[in-house]
């Protein structure tokens, strides 16, 4: 084992209220501790701004004398020799003697860094004052103290425990799971390391596993936890009341039962009541945080913020509070606010939800600034709105070109549904939909209506999602942004899971085109969700229909000129056959249709945004390509 290693625990980002040390006062949760350079027993030097550099786990400094910390000292080698380099350690020994210290070291095997006191160090300045050693502080790795151990008793000397919850706030939970084990192994408090145990597990999607481990200590609040997770939200409810009246994070399983359900305001009081009762940080900080989010919900978004706020000042892990608090700037158009916030979610971890959310803020932000693109939004919808407005005096019209496809342009538009799904996660339905049509846009083969054209047109026109319920109110605003189709996407719970619903409707029957459904219950893997959905709604509008064109220009057999392009969907190597109406067809005297015949084939070699070029690969004896010849998309062989 490396004698130059320390203590250190878990990348951990500091608390959102950082304190200026003041001298003479042990450094409280929140605040940063001073930087030090000293020599350990071993000659080596131990620099704590180069330790917090490598972006250790977590980093423990302990204060101790040779007659107080032995419990804690071996502790801290059991942790020293579970992490390896990832977890640092740096012990000093307040006025004791360097051959004392080495003894001590020796006694008890000891690898990592050891520190003589000096009046350079200035411990009891910077640190104290000592009253009661030892002290043991865990440190981010922006030396920000996420928790202090004053003295050697029960609770204090379950270093290994709190290691671990450290660990399990990151959400790194084999190191969690694995520093359990070993605080049971040390004689720690078995019935605390084996609930964390059981936390970890459920974290990990392991509900069964999870339940036994809650089972062997009957943790109530563990499994209303597991029974919450499956789904079984009545049950949660049951077991959470019979935990107790202390029990604070019973009451935090109950209230994000009753949220899940939509019992809003009884989930606000359970939430309340578990903030004021005795709980870790990370769990008192899950009820502020469960708060917030009803808070948020029933539009208190500055209320929600603050309960946000709260909750990462408990556990500066909480990507959760954050992802909700840039949710909330983002509700309340902060989109400076709302990306300083999820930057900061991102630098703690990577998590889709935050990663999606700040990238779509960021391009929100740039377009915001653009200030020629304001002025061609507002140009464009001046031009829509008066186009809207004649179209609704002249009625229904037909288009002069009935028989070409038109460009497969989609407009998702407010749903008039009522949305049944509640997310945890604030602001995840938006970022869903603003995800979907960014990609399908990206995808090129349909071209989205932008979103900010579309939401000034709407609101300039006064229509809400009632109005565009109506059918002739989708006719005419089809043809008012020469929309193919109208996309609505919609949320709904249905028993243990979430789902999304998308219809796209045809604009020129009003006929549902296409309905795609998938469950949203777990977006661990966010982007694979999304690109699951975006091909099938490139499938159903662009793959899954025939087009139909005019030939534009038929000089050469090598260059006939068709009126698609890209805009509709074509690409190089698509077939289509040239037709003509053929020989009649009659009923009662009366010529009701002509049979189609084949002229050509032509198969597509270059495409522009609205035009292609041709070749033709096949013709009938005797036929000529003329100009506004009938085109039709050729079956795939």
């Amino acid at each position: 084992m490396s004698s130059t290693r320390v203590l250190a625990v878990g990348a951990l980002v500091s608390c959102a209220l950082l304190f200026a040390l003041s001298a003479g006062a042990i450094p409280a949760k929140g605040e940063s501790v001073p930087s030090f350079t000293a020599l350990d027993i071993r000659g080596q030097e131990v620099n704590l701004d180069t330790i917090m550099g490598s972006k250790p786990d977590l980093v423990i400094l302990f204060f101790f004398t040779t007659n107080t910390g032995q419990d804690i000292a071996v502790k801290l080698r059991r942790l020293d020799a579970l992490y390896k380099e990832k977890l640092r350690i740096v012990a000093i020994g307040w006025k004791e003697d360097e051959s004392a210290l080495m003894k001590f070291a020796a006694d008890l095997n000891i690898a990592y860094y050891i520190i003589k006191d000096t009046p350079a160090l200035g411990s009891e300045k910077n640190f104290g004052p000592f009253s009661t050693l030892p002290l043991t502080f865990i440190l981010t790795d922006t030396k920000v103290v996420l928790k202090s151990l004053v003295g050697s008793g029960k609770a204090e000397a379950d270093v290994i425990s709190d290691v671990a919850q450290a660990y399990f706030q990151q959400r790194k939970l084999p190191q969690a799971n694995a520093a359990a084990d070993e605080a049971i192994k040390a004689g720690e408090d078995p019935k605390a390391a084996r609930n964390l145990k059981g936390f970890v597990l459920t974290a990990e999607g392991k509900l069964d596993e999870a339940q036994a481990e809650f089972g062997q200590i009957d943790s109530k609040e563990g499994l209303a936890k597991v029974a919450l997770e499956k789904g079984d939200t009545a049950k949660a409810i049951e077991l959470a009341s019979a935990a107790g009246p202390n029990n604070g994070y019973a009451d935090s399983v109950k209230g994000t039962a009753l949220m899940r359900t939509g019992k809003l305001d009884e989930a606000a009081a359970a939430f309340d009541a578990a903030g004021a009762k005795p709980g870790d940080d990370w769990q008192t900080a899950e009820a502020v945080n469960g708060a917030g989010r009803v808070a948020q919900e029933k539009g208190n978004a500055d209320g929600a913020i603050k309960k946000y706020q709260e909750s990462v000042a408990l556990d500066p892990y909480n990507v959760v509070a954050l992802s909700n608090e840039g949710s909330a700037h983002r509700q309340k158009g902060d989109l400076k606010k709302a990306a300083e916030t999820l930057e900061k979610a991102q630098g703690i971890r990577d998590d889709g939800m935050v990663k999606v959310m700040l990238q779509q803020i960021q391009k929100e932000m740039k377009d915001a600034n653009d200030v020629k693109r304001g002025e061609l939004i507002r140009s464009q919808i001046n031009d829509l709105k008066q186009r809207y407005d004649a179209l609704k005096a002249a009625g229904k019209d037909k288009p002069a070109d009935e028989w070409s496809s038109r460009p497969m342009v989609l407009a998702f538009l407010p749903s008039s549904a009522e949305q049944t799904a509640f997310f945890e996660r604030a602001g995840t339905d938006i970022v869903l939909q603003r995800e979907i049509e960014s990609r399908v846009q990206a995808e090129g083969r349909v071209k989205v209506v932008e979103r900010a054209v579309l939401d000034k047109l709407l609101q300039e026109l006064n229509l809400g999602s009632s109005d565009l319920a109506k059918q002739d109110t989708q006719l005419q605003l089809g043809k008012v942004i020469s929309a193919r189709m109208l996309g609505f996407i919609d949320f709904a719970s249905l028993g243990n899971d979430t789902l999304m619903y998308i219809r796209l409707i045809d604009t020129e029957t009003t006929a549902i085109a296409a309905q795609i459904k998938c469950s949203v219950k777990d977006l661990s893997n966010l982007n694979g969700v999304v690109d699951g959905v975006v091909q099938e709604i490139v499938k159903k509008a662009a793959e899954d229909r025939q087009l139909q064109g005019l030939i534009a220009d038929a000089a050469s057999d090598d260059a006939v000129v068709i009126n698609l392009g890209k805009a509709h969907g074509v690409k190089p190597g698509l077939k289509f056959m040239v037709v003509k109406d053929g020989e009649p067809i009659e009923a009662g005297g009366k010529v009701i249709a002509h049979r189609e015949a084949k002229v050509a084939m032509i198969e597509v070699v270059s495409v522009e945004d609205e035009y292609a070029v041709c070749k033709v690969v096949k013709k009938e004896e005797g036929a000529q390509l003329a100009k506004e010849m009938h085109i039709k998309q050729a079956k795939a062989q």
